[in-house]
């Protein structure tokens, strides 16, 4: 006969009640939602003191990779560290805690401010002091309270800008910095307990990383990485111009053009980073605008009608080759009226230039030309025009240099041969090397927008491109700036420098094919130190001048970040 063993019933019921409650907890934990934030395991929180590493330890969640991708990818402002810590930040001896740690150290930390005296076992003039000395010694208070950043939110974002809010612990120097993946545009700082800032020169659709920066006049300092990501553009953007920029719905632009592209050839020119397409000579606007919408922008002709959807016209390319020296402003009006449309785009040939011959008929109808344009162009093509080897790219920047003065505060660009066109000569094949070089002579030059012609490059020209975008996208609002003093003691290296909310930018460029050694002078770099935007190279200026070596061809773009306080 079998035993029976009661159980009362109240053991029962906790029996139940805890099994049913341990489940729902481990399915909760099991099915968190997606909205619970998450960081990348690589993605630090900075913090620093003068001399003190940066370096910070990873912080690795299971659940890192998938969470940050699916976040990221929506428009918004998105947080690089934990929810709960998002307003602490580590300040020196956290810092240097943490980094003992990761070594396998145990470091204690105390919040308290700390005092240090000079050595009681010696006088200030080294003499060895006695037990019945009564000098008072010296103490030193530093404070290590930490800067805390906290309610960091957007007040307003498109596809192009972003402007932020947050609050420091206590009225500090603060700014954003912000790039595509380090920091290279920084905004203007503010003192003060509430800051705003706004991040412009953005591109839509697209994801910067950007930190909010906090510094004390003793060394403090603390930093939040965020990643913010642009919506897309809106169904009817307008292009317009101003300040001697090109403006997509108000906000600063930096164009890659083409021209005379068809639609089949659309989908590689946007992944190279074209954005502007004129005159496609395929005749099928509604199709080229189909596959352009939301990712680039039609530019029609002038002398047709308007074609709704497109942002811009284009006169007669190289009309500047047609018309008298005489012209005047009128005439050229008449000949092609203004119709709407957006600005109008203007491409002469390199005749205007004082290193290039004239047109038999002269130099005079220029100002009429441009006059009648909103964004000015020009192509001078070295190997494929002037089927020059070497000693003439210096050209394509003094020549840059030249057209806006001429524009008179409109937006300038230049056409980069990107292919064998009328010099047939094997040695005068455009290559990577030499689109870089005449891309970034143009800038320096004073370059608003870029042009590549013709449109159907090689893979490895694509490349290059596509890499120069990503350049030029991190930098717009600083390389649309006005040129400020540079210099280079060297005759073959062209120097351009702006300056950017307190960062100074210098673009570089060895126009000769021989390596070269050149002392570079922007006066107002001073003392300042600088680092190249590939991060290979730093340099320090010593009154305003500093000196590199560059290869054949080679391009330096150097960054000098503003001070910290």
């Amino acid at each position: 006969m079998t035993d029976v063993i009661e159980v009362p019933l109240r053991v029962v019921v906790w029996l139940l009640l805890s099994s049913v409650l341990g489940g729902g907890i481990g399915l909760a934990i099991a099915h968190r939602p997606d909205g619970i934030a998450s960081v990348e395991a690589s993605a630090p929180v900075v913090v620093a003191r003068a001399g003190v590493s940066t370096s910070a330890p990873q912080l690795v969640y299971w659940n890192v990779r998938r969470h940050l991708a699916l976040d990221l990818a929506r428009p918004g402002l998105h947080p690089l560290t934990p929810v709960a810590s998002a307003s602490h930040t580590l300040n020196a001896g956290e810092q240097a805690g943490s980094n003992a740690a990761a070594n396998g150290e145990v470091v204690t930390f105390s919040s308290a401010p700390r005092t240090f005296a000079v050595d009681p076992g010696t006088t200030d003039t080294g003499t060895p002091t006695t037990g019945t000395d009564t000098t008072p010694t010296t103490t030193t208070t530093v404070n290590t309270t930490p800067i805390e950043i906290t309610d960091v939110q957007t007040v307003s974002l498109s596809p192009f800008s972003a402007t932020i809010q947050w609050h420091t612990s206590e009225p500090v120097s603060s700014r954003i910095s912000y790039g595509l993946s380090a920091p290279t545009l920084w905004t203007p700082a503010t003192d003060s307990l509430v800051h705003t800032a706004t991040v412009t020169g953005l591109s839509w659709s697209t994801t910067y990383s950007l930190w909010v920066n906090a510094n004390a006049t003793d060394g403090r300092s603390s930093t939040l990485p965020y990643a913010l990501t642009t919506p897309p553009l809106s169904d009817s953007p307008t292009v317009s111009t101003g300040n001697g920029s090109v403006l997509l719905d108000g906000q600063l632009v930096f164009p890659s053009i083409v021209m005379g592209a068809c639609p089949e050839a659309f989908g590689q020119l946007l992944a190279d980073g074209v954005d502007f397409f004129e005159d496609s000579r395929c005749d099928n606007p509604s199709v080229e605008l189909s596959m352009l919408a939301g990712r680039g922008f039609l530019v029609d002709q002038a002398s047709k009608p308007h074609i709704p959807g497109a942002v811009a016209s284009f006169l007669p390319d190289e009309w500047d080759t047609f018309l008298p020296s005489t012209l005047t402003a009128d005439q050229a009006a008449k000949m092609v009226p203004n119709r709407g449309g957006g600005p109008r785009f203007l491409t002469l040939t390199n005749h205007f230039y004082s290193g290039a011959d004239p047109l038999p008929q002269g130099r005079g109808m220029y100002p009429a030309l441009i006059a009648n344009a909103d964004v000015v162009g020009f192509d001078l093509y070295p190997l494929q025009n002037w089927c020059k080897f070497d000693g003439r790219f210096h050209d394509v920047f003094d020549s840059q240099r030249e057209l806006v003065a001429l524009g008179a505060g409109r937006p300038t660009f230049q056409w980069i041969e990107a292919r064998l066109m009328d010099c047939h000569d094997s040695v005068l094949t455009p290559t990577p090397q030499t689109v870089r070089a005449e891309t970034w002579l143009s800038i320096a030059g004073g370059a608003h927008a870029i042009g590549y012609f013709p449109y159907d490059w090689s893979s490895d020209i694509g490349a290059e491109i596509v890499r120069e975008k990503g350049e030029i996208q991190t930098l717009v609002p600083a390389l649309l700036e006005p040129a400020i003093d540079a210099s280079a003691n060297d005759g073959g290296i062209r120097v351009g420098a702006r300056q950017h909310n307190g960062a100074i930018y210098v673009m570089a460029v060895n126009a000769t094919r021989q390596s070269v050694t050149s002392t570079i002078t922007v006066p107002a770099l001073a003392g300042r130190s600088l680092t190249s935007l590939d991060a290979t190279r730093t340099v320090t200026a010593a009154n305003g001048a500093f000196t590199d070596t560059f290869g054949p061809l080679e391009v330096h773009i150097y960054i000098s970040a503003p001070p910290t306080s």
